[in-house]
Formats: structure tokens, sequence, C-alpha cells
């Protein structure tokens, strides 16, 4: 339901403006627009993605790097904090290329493409394929050139 109200019913004072002004910029600026942690990195060149992330002071054996089902978790654990990052990758990305290299307090992952799938020919056959009968307790189905048969 269309409900009109007219223009006069607005509180248009320098207060009511000041007001939803603060409301905006504190929605921008609030707690939920920027986790707390390092901040990773994205760029692409030529395809290949590679996230930096610097962990100022946290020791190679702390960093870790993981790869499931077309996610890569980037991880850091020292002096009982731990961070950690997600990334969702996409169908362009080679999951097995995936490499890092962690020097001087900087984490360097790099993604390369995955290689174009190739055209192949599919043979086509000119034969009747054949459907063996199943049997289900108490009804087979055979299957034969088109034609079915219960019994």
């Amino acid at each position: 339901m269309l409900v009109r109200r007219p223009l006069t019913s607005f509180d248009l004072s320098p207060a009511a403006f000041d007001r939803t002004f603060q409301q905006l910029v504190a929605g921008l600026s609030g707690p939920t627009s920027r986790r707390p942690g390092p901040v990773v990195r994205a760029s692409s060149t030529g395809g290949t993605l590679t996230l930096t992330v610097d962990l100022p002071g946290v020791p190679a054996e702390a960093v870790g790097v993981e790869v499931a089902d077309r996610v890569l978790t980037l991880q850091a654990a020292h002096n009982g904090s731990t961070w950690s990052h997600r990334s969702r990758l996409g169908t362009q990305y080679d999951l097995d290329s995936v490499s890092a290299n962690y020097v001087d307090g900087r984490l360097t992952v790099t993604v390369g493409t995955a290689p174009a799938a190739e055209a192949r020919k599919i043979a086509v056959s000119t034969t009747a394929a054949v459907v063996e009968a199943v049997e289900s307790g108490e009804a087979t189905a055979e299957v034969a050139a088109g034609e079915v048969s219960e019994g």
C-alpha cells in the first residue's frame, strides 16, 4: 500500500540534518568497517593471483597456508594470538600451483592459472544402446531400442 505524505512532514531543520549526517559518518567509519589484524593485499598479473600479508615478528613455523575445496586459508599463531584469512578461489586458478614464500615477516602466496581445456573430438555411435534388465523385488523393466515392457 502506498501512503503519500506531504513534504512538510519531514523535519528539514539544521539539527535534523546534522543528526542524519552524524549517523551516516558513524556507519561508514564504525567498528564493522574493518576487521582487526593484518591486511591481505591481492593483485593479479597475467592471470596469476598474488596475495601478500605482513606478519612482523611472527616466526616462519607459526605461519600456515592451506587449500581445500577451492578455499585458500592463510593463518598465523604467535604469543597466544591467532589470525586467519580465507579466500575462495575461482575455477580459473590451478590449485596444484599454489606456492608460498615467507621472508622477513612478509608472506607471499602465488596461485597460477589453470590450463585451458583443449577441444577434443567425441566419437558418435550409430548403434542402439542396450540397457540390461533391472530386477527390484516385484517389477522388472527391459529397455531395448526404445521399447519398454514390464513383467
